[in-house]
């Protein structure tokens, strides 16, 4: 599930709690990551993808500046379902390097994740 962006903030408490009641967290998260950060909460279980942090971070910038820009209704509109559709393709991306991560896949399934 992507939980990188605001979801994550309500997950991370769930997992502090986790780990105070004695329970090892892992936190699979692609190299390139909004708000998942490292923490001695939790090991981390990092992947490649496609894309750098600088164009993930400029396509969410251009997604927020469009907010202020001129134009009519429907100008901004059509820019505003553009970056929609590029993070949406950041996201598609990630999940999918994951499952083609077979490292990846064959650590989580010997570990019952």
């Amino acid at each position: 599930v992507w939980v990188d962006g605001s979801p994550w903030f309500s997950i991370r408490e769930g997992l502090n709690m986790l780990q105070q009641k004695g329970h090892e967290v892992v936190v699979v998260v692609p190299e390139v990551s909004l708000h998942v950060k490292p923490s001695e909460n939790f090991v981390m279980k990092m992947y490649p993808v496609p894309f750098t942090q600088e164009e993930m971070d400029n396509a969410i910038k251009a997604y927020f500046n469009i907010t202020f820009e001129d134009g009519s209704f429907f100008e901004r509109f059509f820019k505003t379902v553009e970056a929609s559709k590029r993070f949406t393709d950041f996201c598609f991306s990630s999940c999918e390097q994951l499952l083609q991560n077979k490292e990846l896949i064959r650590y989580l399934e010997e570990s019952k994740f």
